[in-house]
């Protein structure tokens, strides 16, 4: 009777021994999708993009999230974005030299990376910027920048131009359609109202900047010759190596610091009465104070002035 008992007794244990193993053993079977080691295994391989195969099936390598990037050269302005298949645009720094559209696409999407917006003054192209993922990060395209012109060009218009264009931004049509205009390039008046368009806001320093029509670091010159070299924020700070442009006035809205002389803009470019007055630089100088601001503001209702138009 004694032994019956004992006998039983070993005979559960050693079944419920049996059966904890087995469940020990199913949840640390890494071949069974139901196992904690399996969902762990495969959490570590969603992280760390592991696409092969467990237990010789492949489970997640086609919801694995993977990068498009890529390298960057020439990138001495801002302004530049990339966008991905027409729908996501990043934008990138000054100065950098790597750009990245972080875990996004699944393998076998299609991928297509393009310059969506050029910086200033650089024409940048995309190159090995197409094609599919496959079970891994895309790292091989090629972004190159390059100046649009070096040296760049400068002219003085023609004609003179009313004061009420409307904005800064709006004399710039003006420069294109212009009697000297050089007949291929674009270009841009170096006129500025502290709204559409901004050469700096603090005195000489080239911050804040909007639509600015000098690129960093360019050299430019006029029919003369080169005139210098802007500095890292497309100012030139100081004396040219030549004058500017011939003995004229020419609307700007500076101040001689490549601030933004708001009292002396014609109303943001927007009046040709007298209630208002313009601010003109005087072009046959070196001075930095002389082409910025060299002339007393006149009522704008006074006359037309001539521009100075910058290549792009």
């Amino acid at each position: 009777m004694r032994f019956r008992k004992l006998f039983t007794f070993t005979s559960h244990f050693l079944m419920i021994l049996f059966f904890s193993n087995c469940e020990q053993l199913e949840r640390n079977n890494v071949c069974d999708p139901n196992s904690e080691s399996f969902k762990e295994i495969q959490i570590s391989k969603f992280i760390t993009k592991d696409s092969t195969p467990t237990c010789g099936k492949d489970y997640i390598s086609t919801i694995i999230p993977y990068s498009i990037s890529g390298s960057i050269s020439g990138l001495t302005s801002t302004g530049l974005k990339l966008s991905l298949n027409g729908a996501i645009t990043l934008s990138v720094d000054i100065g950098s030299s790597y750009f990245s559209f972080s875990n996004i696409l699944n393998t076998e999407s299609a991928y297509s990376v393009s310059v969506s917006n050029q910086p200033v003054g650089l024409i940048c192209n995309a190159s090995n910027s197409e094609g599919i993922v496959k079970k891994s990060d895309v790292n091989s395209i090629s972004i190159n920048c390059e100046p649009t012109c070096n040296p760049c060009f400068l002219f003085l218009t023609n004609s003179g131009y009313p004061p009420n264009p409307g904005s800064a931004k709006n004399f710039d049509s003006f420069c294109n359609t212009d009697g000297n205009y050089p007949g291929t390039g674009i270009y841009k008046a170096m006129v500025v109202d502290g709204v559409s368009r901004i050469a700096s806001i603090s005195p000489n320093v080239g911050d804040g900047q909007i639509d600015w029509i000098f690129a960093p670091n360019r050299t430019y010159s006029q029919t003369e010759g080169e005139i210098g070299t802007t500095n890292s924020t497309g100012l030139f700070t100081t004396t040219l190596l030549r004058r500017f442009s011939p003995n004229s006035k020419y609307w700007t809205g500076l101040n001689s610091n490549w601030t933004t002389n708001s009292g002396n803009t014609c109303d943001l470019w927007r009046d040709n009465s007298g209630s208002f007055s313009g601010i003109m630089g005087q072009g046959n100088s070196t001075s930095i104070a002389d082409i910025t601001a060299g002339w007393t503001p006149d009522p704008c209702n006074l006359s037309n002035q001539q521009l100075i138009c910058v290549e792009q």
